[in-house]
């Protein structure tokens, strides 16, 4: 059976001494200002390239007592709609990474079993 990682991701520590930020700032895209960020990187064959990332979301520290809660919670704008992100601080044997797994925003809270995607508070009677 195939491992299924949809809705899933993982950040890790750069091994590399030649990976920079060089730099962050804003993209005009069509009259949408975005927020950029740069990265230096070296290619296996000595190639200086620099890619430019787009920033889809951003994550708070999560101040939980309740085991097994995220480290980071918050929302990206990804192709599929808006997403809540939950992120967990993994030790490895490589270090530490940063597990991340993708919700549905309006989804039901597990904490308190609201359901988050009712939007009117009006009694119907």
């Amino acid at each position: 059976m195939e491992y299924d990682n949809t809705n899933t991701g993982a950040i890790f520590n750069s091994n590399s001494d030649q990976l920079i930020l060089v730099g962050t700032g804003s993209m005009n895209d069509e009259g949408e200002t975005k927020r950029i960020a740069m990265i230096k990187d070296v290619m296996p064959d000595g190639t200086t390239i620099r890619d430019i990332y787009v920033k889809v979301g951003r994550l708070w520290d999560n101040n939980s007592d309740t085991p097994n809660a995220p480290t980071f919670t918050g929302v990206a704008e990804i192709s599929s709609g808006e997403k809540r992100v939950a992120a967990w601080v993994k030790q490895t044997e490589k270090g530490n990474i940063l597990s991340m797994k993708l919700t549905e925003k309006n989804a039901m809270s597990s904490d308190n079993g609201v359901d988050k995607s009712i939007q009117d508070d009006e009694i119907p009677f």
